[in-house]
């Protein structure tokens, strides 16, 4: 969402992101007035019943489970909360993610305009997880927000050769150029170049599906008998020590701006989460994905149809496999040449500043 904070910044309007108490450092870090609602992470996944990790459930189980007792229940909270925030801000709009719809449920009880900011393909899987969440709210807050929401607009950041669907269950789909996000100090490009090899491979498994050492093992020696240096981002609560040791053409970093590796990599090996996937898309780069759960097998999905990706499944990741597919990755020009029809996509993709200014027209 941040392209879209930064038009409204550049247009003169008041910002505020409203996020969980354990995200609003990080929302405050951008220079945007920021306030605490709903729960933090660890307190949504303990209030599961009898503390399940979804991640383990039956696949088929995983998405109805989450809306009803991850987002439903978080939603409702934050609900509540910005209630509180409503009667002193009183927003003109409200711009949410798919499954937040706590602000969506005030901003309907409010009559505030609101419109829903996509983060990653449009999938039909989304459509009854809303309802489940909206129902969840009906009977936690009294509003069922999700007629509106499929009324309301949606801004999809994906090109879209990679919808996964026909039929659109909102009425009103409007593109949003996507971003790789926003650049630190540049020292990731120095300590880039003093690797050994000619091709960089950016590496990660996002922040949240990250705790399988096993498969940053394989990457990490794929690499090598590739030859290719590797730029890895653990993510947060890893010991990089279960990894084990790294060849001098690997970097390791709990945390990373991607769009400080992007530019100097040749492919990308990740999660297939939504921001990596678009962000690498972003500079045109080839991706093996190695889904782990949640919506990153859909993703992939969507990325290998378009010919710009290979996709292995846990039961198919070992050094072996993830060798044969990064090299196929790295030097098959067709996986470039897809990857690059893809980047010209997003490039004709409106930026935000006009979207924006459409929706406050």
């Amino acid at each position: 969402m941040v392209p879209l904070v930064r038009a409204a910044q550049r247009a003169g309007h008041e910002v505020v992101i409203t996020t969980g108490p354990d995200l609003a450092p990080q929302a405050s870090g951008l220079g945007v007035a920021t306030a605490a609602a709903g729960p933090t992470a660890a307190e949504s996944y303990a209030s599961l019943p009898d503390n399940v990790m979804i991640s383990r459930m039956p696949a088929s189980e995983q998405s109805q489970f989450a809306a009803k007792y991850l987002f439903g229940t978080a939603g409702a909270v934050r609900a509540r909360d910005l209630t509180l925030l409503w009667s002193t801000l009183r927003p003109d709009l409200v711009v949410h993610d798919p499954f937040e719809l706590g602000a969506a449920a005030v901003a309907v009880k409010a009559g505030t305009p609101h419109v829903t900011h996509g983060y990653g393909p449009m999938l039909a899987e989304n459509d009854d997880m809303i309802a489940v969440i909206g129902s969840a709210l009906a009977d936690t807050f009294g509003v069922d927000p999700a007629q509106s929401v499929f009324a309301a607009p949606y801004l999809d950041i994906c090109p879209t050769v990679m919808r996964t669907r026909d039929r659109m269950s909102w009425r009103d789909v409007r593109s949003l150029r996507p971003s790789a996000g926003e650049s630190a100090d540049g020292s990731v490009a120095e300590a880039i170049a003093a690797l050994p090899h000619p091709q960089t491979v950016y590496f990660t498994l996002g922040t949240v599906m990250n705790q399988t050492p096993q498969v940053f093992r394989a990457v990490l020696d794929a690499a090598d008998q590739l030859a290719v240096n590797i730029v890895m981002s653990t993510g947060p609560g890893f010991d990089p020590a279960a990894i084990g040791p790294l060849s001098v053409s690997a970097i390791s970093y709990a945390y990373v701006p991607q769009a400080d590796v992007l530019p100097h990599c040749s492919a990308v090996v990740s999660h297939a989460g939504a921001g990596t996937m678009l962000g690498a898309l972003c500079y045109g780069l080839p991706q093996l994905c190695l889904p782990q759960s949640t919506d990153q097998p859909l993703n992939a999905a969507s990325l290998v149809a378009t010919g710009a990706a290979v996709a292995l499944q846990p039961d198919e990741t070992t050094t072996a496999t993830v060798a044969a597919a990064l090299h196929a990755v790295v030097h098959d020009p067709a996986f470039r040449e897809a990857a690059a029809r893809l980047r010209h996509a997003i490039e004709a993709m409106p930026h935000a500043d006009r979207v924006l200014a459409d929706l406050t027209a």
